[in-house]
């Protein structure tokens, strides 16, 4: 009996510890409001890992004849050479860029391939080899693949049969200079049709079109920001090079449901945010309400070795309810930020165990599952799905998000007994409290969630709670008193007069 008993107390202490290292290979974390990193439980969890040479012939595939396949070799596809784009569109089929092999493969979750867009059908003949190291794509809602064809210099448009419908060239403009070569390398298309791309070595900003091609101008560009070292060296170097310093350029894209773009670019200083949230009008509105966790990834990182360096967001992805997730392509980890700019879950990393990924290119959404396309060797693509800790997040910010505080609460309370440290949780169930008109309970919770802005909400309304239940008390006391004194004082003029007439 002592043996069972010793047996299988170790079977319970070690069965979970070798079932989160076997579906965890890294650590979940996040930053805490003075941004100090915090362990958490991992929020995402890899499920499948997979590349090209696992796709197979499904009955769906284009390269088929009624019934029959029309070409016996299209599943040997090979590897990816310079992987550099993922892309889901709204059937939710998956397109990968293979710009090493100047081709664009799609096929459905159940890795059933679909098309191998190397070329396009026009006038009813197929052109081949049509593609020169395309670098994005983008399909819109009614089917329309919009290629950045960047050494074909134009942006290539097809039905999604493959037909032909029209390309984008060099726009002329007096702007543009002279030997401007066209190599858009990401594109994207909004509600309106409206069609922006970037474009490399261009600095303005990024170039947007209308519908029929026409150069609409530049959108959304990016300050210039100048850290103490380049400071410093524009003091000593010659003049015509201190004006050499040039904006950064976008380096990916992405397009939420309301029509906000959001992109990536490389910053030279770690203070500054590396993701934009561009309006209609090309500004700016990302909200980061702390100031001590900038939007950039890692807030602490090695000045030497072989993963030194300050983050670099190699690609971004908008997701529901204002959510946002960005790929690091230095240690392949994905950051997941809210609306508000809270960062919500860090996972991933790099390495060779399923789940991690050394050379991150492009990240993808579908439904809540996210979809890290890794350019190193032949090329994989990683799944991850949430965890029941990730599921609760993501819960509790939707309901936040449609302003249901009341019913996200019930998350937050389950989301603090697997994680006391995450902030968020304590501030969520005191925002509850503070809607309730509970200001005292919310102050707690609140303060304990590093909330600021809502702990002086909830401290100003305490204070007149507390202001307009002793103020009777004092007015009516200061009565009384008054009133006291006041007869003290007119008894005593009585007294003094009976005293004189005597």
């Amino acid at each position: 009996m002592k043996k069972f008993i010793s047996f299988l107390l170790a079977a319970i202490f070690l069965i979970p510890t070798l079932t989160v290292s076997a579906d965890t290979p890294y650590q979940g974390y996040t930053y805490n409001f003075w941004g100090t990193l915090v362990p958490s439980p991992a929020a995402y969890v890899p499920v499948r890992s997979f590349g090209i040479d696992e796709l197979r012939c499904g009955t769906a595939c284009g390269l088929h004849s009624g019934n029959a396949c029309t070409l016996d070799t299209h599943i040997a596809l090979g590897g990816l050479s310079t992987p550099t784009d993922l892309h889901v569109d709204s059937r939710d089929n998956l397109y990968i860029v293979d710009s090493g092999n100047n081709r664009i493969i799609v096929f459905d979750i159940e890795l059933n391939l679909v098309h191998v867009i190397d070329g396009y059908y026009q006038n009813g003949e197929w052109v081949e080899n049509a593609l020169k190291t395309p670098g994005g794509v983008f399909v819109t809602d009614d089917g329309f693949i919009y290629i950045a064809d960047e050494y074909n210099y134009r942006i290539l448009i097809l039905d999604e049969d493959l037909n032909y419908v029209r390309q984008i060239d060099a726009p002329e403009s007096d702007e543009l200079a002279d030997d401007f070569e066209f190599l858009p390398f990401q594109v994207l298309v909004d509600r309106g049709g409206r069609v922006f791309a970037i474009v490399r070595r261009v600095y303005e900003g990024i170039m947007s079109f209308d519908m029929e091609g026409n150069f609409l101008g530049y959108y959304g560009t990016i300050n210039v920001s100048v850290n103490m070292v380049d400071y410093m060296w524009s003091l000593i170097m010659p003049r015509r090079q201190r004006n050499s310093v040039l904006p950064r350029e976008f380096k990916s894209m992405d397009i939420d449901q309301y029509g906000f773009v959001f992109t990536t670019h490389v910053e030279n200083w770690h203070l500054n945010n590396q993701i934009s949230r561009l309006n209609p009008r090309g500004e700016d509105v990302l909200v980061n309400l702390n100031d001590n966790v900038v939007i950039n990834g890692d807030q602490g990182w090695r000045d030497t070795g072989q993963l030194s360096g300050h983050s670099v967001f190699s690609d971004v992805v908008a997701r529901s309810h204002g959510r946002y997730s960005a790929i690091c392509t230095i240690r392949g980890r994905v950051f997941t930020y809210d609306t508000e700019g809270n960062l919500l879950y860090v996972f991933g990393g790099p390495g060779t165990l399923q789940g991690m990924v050394n050379s991150p290119v492009s990240i993808e959404v579908m439904g809540e599952d996210i979809f890290v396309l890794d350019a190193q060797g032949r090329g994989r693509i990683v799944q991850y799905m949430p965890t029941e800790y990730g599921t609760l997040i993501n819960d509790a910010i939707k309901m936040r998000y449609d302003g249901e505080e009341q019913y996200a609460v019930e998350k937050w309370r389950e989301l603090v007994k697997l994680d006391e440290n995450f902030a968020l949780a304590w501030s969520g169930i005191g925002r509850s409290y503070l809607a309730a008109g509970d200001n005292e309970t919310a102050m707690e919770y609140l303060s304990h969630g590093m909330d600021i802005r809502y702990y002086s909400v909830a401290f100003r309304r305490y204070r007149l709670d507390e202001m307009q239940g002793i103020l009777p008390v004092i007015l009516s006391g200061g009565l009384l008193l008054f009133v006291a004194l006041t007869a003290i004082n007119i008894f005593r003029k009585i007294k003094n007069k009976g005293a004189t007439a005597e």
